[in-house]
C-alpha cells in the first residue's frame, strides 16, 4: 500500500513537471524573434530559435504528468468506473503523445517530421481535453454518488474543465493560433490547479 510520502510525490511529479514546462514554453515564446501568439501557434516554438527549451518543455511535462494521473484515477473510484477507466488511459497515451511533441525536427526528413508532429500534436490535444472533460465529469458527479467516499471538489473546477472542452471546439473550427493559446494556458492552469487541491489535502 503507497505511504502519504509516495502519494504526494505523485502529485508534485504532476505540479512541477507542468509548472516547468509552462515556464520553458513561455520563456522560449518570449525570446523567439517576431513571435506572437496572435499569429503563431505553439507548435511553431518547435522550429524557432529557442527550439530547445520548447522540446525540453514537453518532454518534461508529458513525462511527468503521467504518475499524478494515476494518482487522480485512484481518488475518483465509485462514480462510474467506465468513464474513470477511459479518462486514465487517455491521460496516459495523450501525456505520451505531449512528450512527443517535444522532439526536435531533423532538417533532413522534414517532411516526414511535419507530418509525425502534426499527428502528435493533434492527438495531444484532442486527447487532453477529451481527458480533461471527463475528469471534469467526475468531480461533478462526486457529490451526488452514494458510495464516493473521495475528496470534494468545488463545482467551479469541473466548469472549468467543461470551459476548455469548448474552447478545443472553437480551436479546432477555428484553427486560431489565439485560440490555441488560450486553450494550451487553461489547461496548464487546469492541472496545477488539481494538484495544489491534492497536495493540501
Amino acid at each position: 500500500m503507497e505511504t502519504k510520502t509516495e502519494q504526494k510525490m505523485e502529485i508534485l511529479f504532476g505540479f512541477f513537471g507542468t509548472l516547468i514546462a509552462s515556464i520553458l514554453i513561455i520563456l522560449a515564446a518570449s525570446i523567439t524573434p517576431g513571435y506572437t501568439p496572435l499569429e503563431d501557434t505553439v507548435s511553431s516554438l518547435g522550429y524557432g530559435t529557442a527550439k530547445s527549451l520548447f522540446s525540453i518543455g514537453f518532454v518534461i511535462a508529458g513525462s511527468l504528468s503521467i504518475p499524478f494521473y494515476l494518482y487522480l484515477q485512484r481518488e475518483l473510484i465509485n462514480i462510474n468506473e467506465k468513464i474513470r477507466k477511459l479518462a486514465t488511459g487517455v491521460s496516459i497515451f495523450s501525456s505520451v503523445s505531449i512528450a512527443l511533441v517535444g522532439i526536435i525536427p531533423d532538417e533532413t526528413y522534414i517532411d516526414a517530421f511535419l507530418a509525425f508532429h502534426s499527428f502528435v500534436a493533434y492527438i495531444s490535444f484532442t486527447g487532453t481535453c477529451l481527458y480533461i472533460g471527463l475528469y471534469s465529469f467526475l468531480m461533478y458527479k462526486g457529490p451526488t454518488a452514494t458510495s464516493y467516499a473521495g475528496p470534494i471538489f468545488k463545482r467551479y473546477l469541473a466548469y472549468f474543465g467543461f470551459f476548455i472542452d469548448i474552447c478545443f471546439i472553437l480551436l479546432v473550427i477555428t484553427v486560431a493560433p489565439l485560440i490555441e493559446w488560450i486553450v494550451t494556458i487553461s489547461i496548464i492552469i487546469w492541472i496545477l490547479k488539481d494538484c495544489s487541491i491534492f497536495i493540501w489535502l
